[in-house]
C-alpha cells in the first residue's frame, strides 16, 4: 500500500510524518545517492508514496527542486540546489 497524502500529519497536529519531514528526507536521500540523474519516479518507489506527494514535498523544501514534464515522473529530474 502506498503512503498517500491524507496520511501525512497536518498543521496543528502534535505528531506524525509531516510533508516537510519527507522533503528534508528527500534532500538527504538525494545527497547520498552516488548516481545522477535521480527521478521523481525513483523517489516515489524509495519512499513508498505517489509522485505527486514527492513533488509537493520538494516544492515545499529548500535546497531541492524538480524539473521536467508535468505528466511523466520518470522524466522529472530531482536536483539539489547548488549542484
Amino acid at each position: 500500500m502506498v503512503f498517500e497524502r491524507h496520511q501525512f500529519a497536518t498543521e496543528g497536529e502534535d505528531a506524525g510524518v509531516f510533508i516537510g519531514d519527507l522533503g528534508r528526507s528527500l534532500v538527504t536521500w538525494a545527497a547520498m545517492q552516488d548516481r545522477y540523474p535521480l527521478t521523481v519516479a525513483e523517489a516515489s518507489i524509495a519512499f513508498n508514496t505517489a509522485p505527486d506527494v514527492i513533488r509537493e514535498a520538494i516544492d515545499e523544501t529548500m535546497w531541492i527542486l524538480w524539473t521536467g514534464p508535468d505528466d511523466d515522473p520518470t522524466k522529472q529530474l530531482i536536483e539539489l540546489d547548488g549542484e
